[in-house]
């Protein structure tokens, strides 16, 4: 087992669910599943500016069956990316943005995502892109395993771009029950070769509707053996969505941790902080 610390760290005002997040230069790049925005957080001035990814005004709560959902956010040199999760026909949708002009383009996923569901035989109701994320030249899609099938899937495509050229494949893992209750990833982040995750667990076997939240655990896995390290549970109660690491030495890594706890009521988003003594193994 390893040692963990997990605290609170930030409230942010103004954001409902926050379920990707990413840190650069003392700020938080965040998107929601229920909004249409970039949400990006100045720590030091506790200042929140919200851009639109398409040509509609920012909304913080999108109805369920119109919403992109967008669950996954991560960065390449300039670029910021966000992805919607393809759990129906109207989250196919993921957004390129650019961190200096502030224009976002559209990047159609409908054929990626179909090839993937037809290449791992997985159907609709299994299918749930819950991070994405980036591992040498290749692109890794998180499948969410809260479907029938429990498909907790790591996509590897590769290729030019991820509308028409590009090569699929796929690792399926077994993660633990968190409270009797299957777990299902719900983000990662790679450091060196290999992926830290975070994975939560709901009392409902389904990829639209929420079920009660049952906890969260946090593991690693090795990625050129395609093999987990360890697992370990972090919270009973939080449903953690997002995370990016802060900081990192040779003993610790501090993690940034973002949740979605289901109350569209909520007007503020927390954002935790997870110190992992890793004992000397990072790779």
């Amino acid at each position: 087992m390893k040692k963990y610390l997990l605290s609170s760290w930030l409230k942010i005002a103004g954001i409902v669910a926050a379920s990707g997040i990413g840190y650069e230069n003392n700020q938080l790049q965040l998107v929601s599943d229920n909004s249409n925005a970039l949400y990006h957080y100045f720590i030091a001035n506790d200042s929140l500016a919200k851009y639109s990814f398409d040509e509609n005004p920012v909304s913080n709560f999108i109805e369920k069956k119109q919403k992109y959902d967008l669950e996954s956010f991560t960065k390449i040199d300039n670029t910021w990316y966000a992805f919607g999760s393809g759990s129906t026909e109207n989250r196919n949708t993921g957004f390129m943005f650019n961190k200096f002009s502030k224009y976002s383009t559209k990047i159609d996923l409908t054929d990626l995502y179909s090839e993937m569901k037809s290449f791992s035989d997985l159907q609709d109701d299994d299918f749930n892109i819950e991070a994405v994320t980036t591992y040498n030249e290749d692109w890794l899609f998180i499948n969410r395993g809260n479907g029938l099938k429990n498909a907790n899937y790591i996509f590897v495509v590769q290729g030019k771009n991820l509308t028409d050229e590009y090569n699929i494949y796929y690792f399926e893992f077994d993660l633990p029950k968190i409270n009797n209750v299957q777990s299902g990833f719900s983000d990662g982040t790679v450091i060196n070769n290999t992926l830290y995750f975070i994975a939560t667990a709901e009392d409902e076997q389904s990829t639209f509707d929420d079920g009660a939240i049952k906890g969260s655990l946090f593991g690693a896995i090795d990625l050129k053996k395609m093999k987990v390290l360890f697992t370990e549970k972090i919270s009973d109660t939080n449903k953690f969505e997002g995370i990016t690491v802060l900081e990192q030495n040779k003993k610790s890594i501090v993690f940034a941790l973002c949740e979605d706890n289901d109350d569209a009521s909520n007007t503020h988003s927390v954002i935790y902080k997870l110190q992992v003594d890793l004992k000397g193994k990072i790779k």
